[in-house]
């Protein structure tokens, strides 16, 4: 069964690194207590509980039968600094004190006293020193017993003998220097020269551990803070850094914060092998003229140059910005082209103007107008009188109901003297000429139902 400290990466570094071992109910109350991104930096020992050190404060795991967790307001309360055997550090919780010890990670309370505030001995918060001298005596009766056997020696020595007396008045509390700004090398020194012990961590929520040569390293904050009275004789100072490329972050433990570097006109693949360094993993590419995105996983990239980038160089961003790259291709310049000039377009023809309507020729003088026009009679193979005519292919009848014989030969007359060789049913012009047809009977030029002039029985 896997150990759900392990799998969570807020108590991956104490499921690693810690000696102590947290039951299974405990290690549930813990990681329902704890916060999103709240991660765990040391566990303690706290008599028959324990006591988890975060980045937002300490938490209490109390109740052996019944776990449950008990959020500390604000920053841990410290009575004493690391001392005795087990190197405890006593704090302060509700009006109690409890002894902190055990941590492999913490061995000497460093980290606790850093993230809690020394209480002055004149505090009223400190409990009264006749309840504090029980309680020891309570908890160290091997120690009073010798305490008792040598006060009745130093008694039994008899008058005389001068009392030893401890020399040397009490530390006198000074200003804390304020290291913000200064190389976190320097800011080190000078603490150690004022008889400072002194730690390092990072002031991001990257969690780094500085080198322990502090080079390259600025410092942001510090506990105890600038001008607070403290007296460094055997105290600890904690100076938060971050290295001196990146700019401190807004808060201690606030989202780092990196310097955007300048990328246009170097490869993709350089341009994300910088921006991985700095913790800047979210980025998005596009084609420098088109604006389309550009999928990694379908083209290969890492020749491509880089036009255009957001944020600009110089830009202070946490790590979590979100970094736009616009790429081309190799060989093609960053300079979109311009659109190609359109063809200009073709002039539109004047239009043709109609043609004016041909006028109709005047009818002959006692023909009658005709609705359509004539049709063209093919010449006829019989002769005519007057002018000719055409014979028809069919007989016709005339106006009057006469019906033409079936002679094919006919002709139109051309005037109104009389004709011979007509066909009944023939087309003829004009209207009320007079004809013979080939056989001897007599036609007249009549106009039909249908509009056409035909040759047709003449009875008069």
């Amino acid at each position: 069964m896997s150990d759900p400290l392990a799998d969570d990466p807020r108590t991956a570094a104490i499921a690693s690194g810690e000696s102590i071992s947290l039951s299974d109910d405990h290690k549930k109350v813990l990681l329902r207590e704890l916060g999103a991104g709240e991660v765990v930096r040391s566990v303690y020992h706290d008599g028959w509980g324990y006591a988890v050190l975060t980045r937002k404060g300490l938490v209490l795991l109390r109740n052996l039968l019944a776990p449950k967790a008990v959020r500390v307001a604000g920053p841990p309360q410290v009575l004493r600094r690391a001392h005795g055997l087990f190197d405890s550090v006593e704090v302060l919780v509700d009006g109690k004190p409890h002894k902190l010890h055990g941590s492999k990670l913490d061995p000497k309370g460093e980290l606790l006293e850093a993230a809690g505030e020394l209480l002055p001995p004149d505090s009223p918060l400190r409990p009264s020193g006749g309840r504090r001298t029980s309680t020891w005596i309570r908890r160290h009766p091997v120690s009073v017993a010798v305490v008792a056997a040598a006060a009745l020696v130093a008694g039994l020595s008899g008058p005389g003998q001068p009392d030893a007396v401890a020399g040397g008045g009490a530390e006198r509390a000074t200003a804390v220097p304020d290291f913000r700004g200064a190389s976190l090398v320097t800011a080190a020194a000078t603490a150690r020269g004022g008889s400072w012990r002194v730690t390092a961590a990072d002031a991001s929520s990257a969690y780094r551990t500085p080198p322990a040569s502090h080079a390259g390293w600025r410092v942001c904050f510090q506990n105890p803070a600038p001008g607070e009275p403290a007296r460094p004789s055997g105290g600890t100072l904690t100076l938060y850094a971050v290295p001196e490329a990146e700019p401190c972050p807004s808060q201690l433990d606030g989202t780092r914060r990196v310097v955007m570097p300048d990328l246009v006109g170097r490869r993709s693949d350089a341009a994300s092998r910088a921006l991985a360094a700095l913790g800047l993993d979210r980025v998005t590419r596009f084609h420098a003229h088109t604006g389309q995105h550009l999928d990694d996983r379908r083209r290969s990239l890492a020749e491509w140059e880089v036009c255009r980038q957001q944020p600009e160089a110089g830009i202070e961003a946490p790590v979590t910005t979100r970094v736009d790259l616009w790429l081309i291709g190799p060989g093609t310049s960053c300079t979109a082209p311009g659109p190609s000039p359109s063809p200009k377009p073709k002039p539109k023809p004047k239009p043709k103007p109609k043609p004016k309507p041909r006028s109709k020729p005047e009818p002959a003088p006692g023909a009658q107008p005709t609705s359509k026009p004539q049709p063209h009679t093919r010449p006829s193979r019989g002769s005519t009188s007057d002018g000719g005519g055409s014979g028809g292919g069919h007989d016709g009848s005339g106006d009057d109901g006469s019906s033409g014989g079936s002679d094919t030969t006919g002709g139109t007359s051309g005037g109104t003297g009389t004709g011979s060789g007509v066909g009944f049913g023939r087309f003829c012009s004009p209207v009320g000429a007079t004809a013979t047809t080939a056989d001897g009977r007599p036609a007249a030029c009549f106009m039909g139902k249908d509009g056409a002039a035909r040759w047709g029985y003449r009875s008069g």
